[in-house]
C-alpha cells in the first residue's frame, strides 16, 4: 500500500505526531482544574486518534484525486468509534464512560460545529438510522490497512496488545462492543434523570460537563488547525509583558482638574485592591473617569502576582460591546506598551472582530499574512486580546467550529468586561452563572466593569475594587431633566426647539427614520450652525471619519442613533435622550460635560417622541417593555435628576430588574438547563420550554433578514469592487477561493452598510452582483441611492429594480 496521507502533502504518521504535540503545548497553556482532572493517557489517545479514520482506502483515494463515494470518505466518525474501542479493549472505561463519551463526541464533531452530546449515544442505536450507521463504520473499519496503522499507532506509544485486538478484521466485535457501550450509556443517563427530579435536585449550577466538552472540543480543533496551517510552534510562545500605567497617566494628564483628582483617586483605591483570592471583580466608576487604564493597571498587576504565586501566565482578555470603539482602547493600550517595549508585536496584543485585519507581525524581520495569520489570530495567541462581546459571549456559550477553537485561550485569563450592562437583561442570571463557572474551573478572573453595575453577580461572590458611590457624590457635571410627560411628534419637538448658540447639541434617537426627520428638520431651522448625522446607515468608513470630526469640535449639533450611546468619546453641553432603558439614559449622559470643564451644567433631556406607529421606544425595545416601564415610573417622581443622585436610581433598577417576579429569567433558566445537558444547537424547540439549546442565545437581537448593500463612495472602493468581481468569477481551489474572497470582504466592509426588509422597501432600491451576495451603489449613479450626510436610501416616488 502507498503511504497513509492526511492531507495531499503530509502522511497520517506525521500529522498524529504534530497535533499531539501541539495538543500538549496548548493543554500546558490551558492548565487548570477542569483538565488536570483527566488522565493523561486519556489525552494522549485523544489526540492520536482524532483522524484515524483517514487511513481507510476511501479517504486515501480521495485525498489522491479518484471518485469514491462520498460518505465513505468522511472519517471523523471511524475515528470517534476506534478512539472508543481501543478503551474499551484497553478495559478503562469504567470511572471513564462521561469523558470518554465527550472525547468521542468532539472527535465526531471536530470538522463541523457541535450540536448535542446525547447524539453520540445515539450512534449506533438509532433505529432509523442503524443499520446505516453500522454498514458503513463496518465497510470503512474493513477497508483499512491493519498492519500499517497498527504499526505506525505503535510507533507513536499507543499498547500494542491493544492495537492487535482492535485491528484484527473482526468488524463485528467492533460493532458489537461499540452499540454495548452506548446502549449501557443511554441506561445510565436515563436512571441519573429520574433520580435527580425525584431527588429535586438543582443541575444549573452542575456545569462541569459543559466546560469540559467545550475545553476538550477547543484544544482538538486548535491543534489541528495550528498544526496544518502555522506549523511552527514558536510562533504561539508565550511572552513577557511590561506595562508602567502610571507613568503613561502622569505624561498624559498634563492639566490638573477636580476629575483628574478623583481618577487618580481612584486609581489609588483599585491599586491597593490587587489580590488573587477572587474570581469575580467589579469595578464600577462614574463615565469619563479612566476606567479603560484603571482597569487595565489592575490587569497587568495581578497578571503579575498570579505568575509569583501560581506560576502560571495569564492572558488579559479586553472585552468591549462595540466594534467601533476597538481601535480607540486597543491604541490606548499599546501606548502604554510602547512605553516600555522597544517594538510591540502581535504575540503580545491583538484586535480580533469579524473584519480584523489578517496579518501577524511576528517580529522586525517577519509579517505573516493569508490563512496562517487568520488561525493566528482568530486563536486568540497574544498575550493581551482586545475583542467584542460577540467574540467573547459567542465562544463562552458557542457551538460553532470558527468560534471555539479559541475556548481553551479562556483558561488561565484575566477577563475585562467593559459595559457590562449591554448585556440583556433576560441573559443576566445565565452569563452571571456561567462566567462564574468559567472563572472557578478554568482558573480565571473576571473584571466587570460599568457605570451602571448591574446585579449580575451575587455581592458574596464578587469583590469590589472601590466604593464607587463617593465618586458619584462628589461630581456634579450633569444633571437629567424629566420631560416624558410632555409627549411630542419629531415635528412638535422641532418646532419647540431653542438651541443656544453658545451651547452644543447631542440629539440620540431611537431609530434610523426618527433620526432622519429630525436631522432634515433641524438643518432647515438652524442653518447657520454646523451640523452633522451619525447611524448605521453610514459606510463605516464614513462613520469613523465623521466621529473623529466630532471629538474634534468641528460640529456644534450631532443628530445621531444610540451608536454614540457608549464607549464613544465625544462631549456635548446638553443631550436630548429619546426615552430608553435607565442604564442607556445613564450611558448617554456621560456624552454631557463628559470632563465637568465646561462653564455649563451639563443638561440631559429625556423626552418620549411618537410616530405614526406609536412610541418608537416601543418600535425598538421590543423585548424590553419591562425595562422602559420600569424606568418610567423610577423617573416620575423626579423632575430634575442630578449626577450624586444617578446611583440610588440605578440601583434601585437593577433591584427591580433582578426580581423575577417583575423581569423573568426564564430564558436564562431555559439556557443554563441547555447547558448542563450539553445541548448546543436545535431547531425544534420554543421559548416556552424549560430547556433550550445554546444557539438561541444571541446578543444581537434578530431583527429579520439583513441585506449588504456596497457603496461605491471613491476611487479606492472602486478598485475594491473590481478586486472582488474578479475573485467572485474565478474557478479554482475551493479554499484558495474561499480566503481570497475573506480577505476582499475586509477592504469591503469600510464602504457596506446592513439594511433590513423595512429600509430596503422604502428606498430605491439598487442592482444586485452576479453573485447575489451584495446589492451594489456604483459611483456612476450613486445619487440614486446614497446621500453623503445621511447615508444610504434616497427617497423617491420611482423605485428602480
Amino acid at each position: 500500500m502507498q503511504e497513509i496521507l492526511s492531507h495531499p502533502d503530509r502522511r497520517l504518521k506525521t500529522h498524529l505526531s504534530e497535533v499531539l504535540h501541539w495538543g500538549n503545548l496548548y493543554k500546558k497553556n490551558a492548565d487548570c482544574k477542569l483538565l488536570n482532572n483527566i488522565n493523561d493517557d486519556l489525552l494522549y489517545s485523544f489526540f492520536v486518534f482524532h483522524d484515524i479514520g483517514k487511513s481507510t482506502s476511501f479517504f486515501q483515494k480521495y485525498i489522491r484525486h479518484e471518485d469514491v463515494n462520498s460518505d465513505l470518505k468522511s472519517h471523523a466518525a471511524l475515528s470517534a468509534m476506534l478512539f472508543l474501542y481501543y478503551h474499551i479493549l484497553k478495559d478503562d472505561i469504567t470511572g471513564n464512560e462521561e469523558i470518554l463519551e465527550i472525547m468521542a463526541y468532539a472527535i465526531l464533531k471536530h470538522h463541523g460545529n457541535l450540536e448535542s452530546v446525547s447524539d453520540i449515544n445515539d450512534y449506533l442505536t438509532r433505529s432509523s438510522l442503524e443499520n446505516i450507521d453500522k454498514e458503513n463504520i463496518a465497510i470503512q473499519y474493513k477497508s483499512i490497512d491493519m498492519e500499517s496503522v497498527k504499526k505506525e499507532l505503535s510507533e507513536l506509544g499507543l499498547e500494542l496488545v491493544v492495537l492487535s485486538k482492535i485491528f484484527n478484521n473482526d468488524e463485528t466485535f467492533f460493532i458489537k462492543s461499540l452499540v454495548d457501550f452506548f446502549t449501557k450509556r443511554r441506561r445510565e443517563k436515563s436512571r441519573d434523570r429520574i433520580k435527580s427530579k425525584r431527588g429535586n435536585i438543582e443541575t444549573d449550577t452542575n456545569l462541569k460537563n459543559y466546560f469540559t466538552m467545550q475545553i476538550l472540543f477547543s484544544l482538538l480543533i486548535d491543534s489541528d488547525k495550528s498544526q496544518v496551517s502555522v506549523g511552527d510552534t514558536e510562533l504561539v510562545k508565550r511572552v513577557e509583558i511590561k506595562a508602567d500605567v502610571e507613568n503613561f497617566i502622569k505624561k498624559r494628564e498634563a492639566m490638573p482638574s477636580s476629575l483628574n483628582v478623583l481618577r487618580s483617586m481612584a486609581f489609588e483605591e483599585v491599586n491597593k485592591n490587587i489580590n488573587i483570592d477572587s474570581n469575580i471583580y467589579t469595578l464600577t466608576l462614574p463615565t469619563g473617569m479612566g476606567k479603560t487604564l484603571n482597569s487595565f493597571n489592575f490587569a497587568v498587576k495581578l497578571r503579575r502576582k498570579l505568575l509569583e504565586q501560581t506560576g502560571k501566565t495569564y492572558r488579559i482578555i479586553y472585552v468591549m460591546p462595540f466594534m467601533s470603539i476597538i481601535d480607540q482602547n486597543a491604541g490606548v493600550i499599546e501606548n502604554v506598551l510602547k512605553m516600555s517595549h522597544k517594538n510591540v508585536y502581535s504575540n503580545m496584543i491583538c484586535k480580533h472582530h469579524h473584519l480584523t485585519e489578517i496579518e501577524w507581525v511576528a517580529n522586525e524581520n517577519t509579517l505573516i499574512e493569508g490563512n496562517n495569520a487568520q488561525i493566528l489570530i482568530e486563536g486568540w495567541n497574544s498575550e493581551i486580546v482586545i475583542t467584542t462581546f460577540q467574540q467573547f459571549f459567542s465562544t463562552l456559550a458557542g457551538h460553532k467550529n470558527s468560534m471555539q477553537r479559541k475556548f481553551s485561550k479562556l483558561s488561565n485569563s484575566i477577563v475585562i468586561i467593559d459595559e457590562i450592562q449591554a448585556i440583556p437583561v433576560k441573559y443576566y442570571k445565565f452569563i452571571g452563572k456561567l462566567l462564574t463557572g468559567y472563572a472557578d474551573l478554568m482558573d480565571s478572573k473576571i473584571v466587570a466593569m460599568t457605570a451602571t453595575q448591574p446585579h449580575i453577580f451575587s455581592h458574596d461572590s464578587s469583590t469590589q475594587l472601590c466604593e464607587y458611590k463617593k465618586y458619584y457624590t462628589q461630581l456634579n457635571r450633569t444633571k437629567i431633566i424629566n420631560e416624558l410627560n410632555n409627549i411630542r411628534t419629531i415635528d412638535e419637538f422641532a418646532d419647540e426647539l431653542e438651541c443656544a448658540e453658545s451651547k452644543t447639541y447631542l440629539f440620540i434617537l431611537n431609530t434610523i427614520e426618527s433620526s432622519k426627520k429630525l436631522y432634515t428638520l433641524l438643518k432647515e431651522k438652524i442653518s447657520d450652525r454646523s451640523i452633522t448625522y451619525l447611524s448605521t446607515l453610514l459606510p463605516p468608513k464614513v462613520r469613523v471619519k465623521r466621529i473623529s470630526d466630532i471629538k474634534a469640535k468641528k460640529y456644534d449639533i450631532v443628530v445621531s442613533t444610540q451608536l454614540v450611546e457608549a464607549g464613544v468619546d465625544i462631549d456635548f453641553n446638553v443631550v436630548y435622550r429619546d426615552l430608553a432603558p435607565l442604564p442607556s439614559i445613564f450611558q448617554s449622559a456621560g456624552r454631557a460635560n463628559r470632563e465637568g470643564t465646561g462653564i455649563y451644567k451639563g443638561e440631559v433631556h429625556i423626552i418620549k417622541l411618537k410616530g405614526n406607529n406609536g412610541f418608537y421606544a416601543d418600535t425598538v425595545y421590543k423585548s424590553a417593555k419591562t425595562d422602559l416601564d420600569i424606568t418610567e415610573k423610577l423617573l416620575k417622581d423626579y423632575d430634575i435628576l442630578n449626577e450624586p443622585e444617578f446611583m440610588l436610581i440605578i440601583d434601585k433598577y437593577f433591584d427591580k430588574m433582578a426580581d423575577e417576579n417583575i423581569k423573568s429569567q426564564h430564558v436564562s433558566n431555559a439556557l443554563l438547563k441547555g447547558a448542563v445537558s450539553q445541548w448546543f444547537y436545535g431547531e425544534s424547540y420554543s421559548l416556552s420550554d424549560e430547556k433550550i439549546p445554546l444557539n438561541d442565545f444571541e446578543l444581537i437581537e434578530d431583527k429579520g433578514e439583513k441585506f449588504q448593500v456596497f457603496i461605491e463612495l471613491d476611487d479606492e472602493a472602486e478598485l475594491i469592487w473590481n478586486e472582488y468581481s474578479i475573485i467572485s468569477n474565478q474557478t479554482e481551489d475551493k479554499w484558495e477561493h474561499k480566503a481570497k474572497l475573506k480577505a476582499v470582504s475586509r477592504k469591503m466592509s469600510e464602504y457596506i452598510v446592513d439594511i433590513n426588509i423595512t429600509t430596503k422597501s422604502r428606498y430605491n432600491k439598487p442592482p444586485v452582483d452576479g453573485n447575489k451576495v451584495y446589492y451594489y451603489v456604483g459611483m456612476s449613479e450613486i445619487d440614486r441611492y446614497y446621500n453623503a450626510e445621511t447615508g444610504y436610501g434616497v427617497e423617491s416616488d420611482v423605485h428602480f429594480f
